[in-house]
């Protein structure tokens, strides 16, 4: 136990000379107390560098933005021959994500990341009897809920020192996350949607490192066909979304 106390000791003594010595040497950065006020000072210039470089369009290393936004989504039903055709309703739907931008280039910069929208549509059965009243006909709902992973190319910047100006654009991938009603249960709907986007997007900043943003959305789905059956030969969709959010840059 009096072997034990004296190492104790020893130790404590120790390490109170070595850190005595490194206050005065200042080689070291533990002791030199300068080192904290030029972190700092660099910290700070990255910092107001970062935002300079922002204000004059330069991309940044990368951003995020969230998203909320609702749109309304048209289908595009091409029928067979022998099938009448079916009169098309839009349905309004909404939108969530958030979207991450990575500088690869000082010209462009790649864009992924997540969000959920509301692609549902509505479709009336086709009119075969002349006599028949437009309100007696059965409209369909067709509930498609998206997962969407987005691929694309960011091109744009700040046209002053506070506003910014964007486009995105390239292909996504959806993943439909609700099921067709019972109606329209043997209609095969995929469910993996293949489409293409193209966004216009417009930042104010307000605080660096904070924007708000206001944008609007151009989806085109189903280039992989979401139905076909021998009734229906494609169904495609056409999306305008409005949208607003918030943008984070780093």
């Amino acid at each position: 136990m009096k072997l034990f106390s004296k190492l104790m000791l020893l130790l404590v003594v120790l390490s109170f000379s070595l850190n005595l010595y490194a206050e005065n040497d200042p080689s070291k950065p533990y002791g030199n107390t300068g080192y904290k006020t030029d972190w700092k000072i660099k910290s700070d210039y990255k910092k107001a560098r970062k935002q300079f470089d922002y204000s004059i369009g330069k991309p940044v290393d990368f951003y995020i933005d969230f998203q909320l936004g609702v749109g309304s989504t048209a289908p595009n039903i091409t029928t067979t021959g022998t099938t009448p055709a079916v009169t098309e309703k839009a349905k309004l739907g909404y939108t969530l994500g958030g979207l991450v931008y990575i500088n690869l280039f000082d010209a462009f910069s790649f864009t992924t990341g997540v969000s959920f929208d509301g692609k549902s549509f509505a479709v009336q059965e086709p009119k075969t009897n002349i006599s028949t009243p437009t309100d007696s006909l059965t409209t369909a709902y067709v509930p498609a809920n998206y997962f969407v992973v987005p691929l694309f190319v960011n091109l744009g910047g700040m046209v002053s020192e506070k506003i910014g100006l964007w486009f995105t654009g390239g292909p996504y991938l959806g993943f439909l996350m609700s099921k067709p009603n019972d109606q329209y249960k043997e209609l095969g709907y995929k469910n993996f949607d293949l489409g293409l986007n193209a966004t216009l997007t417009g930042n104010y900043v307000f605080m660096y490192p904070l924007s708000v943003i206001f944008g609007t959305t151009f989806k085109y789905g189903g280039l992989n066909n979401l139905i076909s059956t021998p009734e229906i030969e494609k169904v495609t969709t056409t999306n305008f979304t409005f949208f607003s959010g918030l943008r984070f840059a780093l």
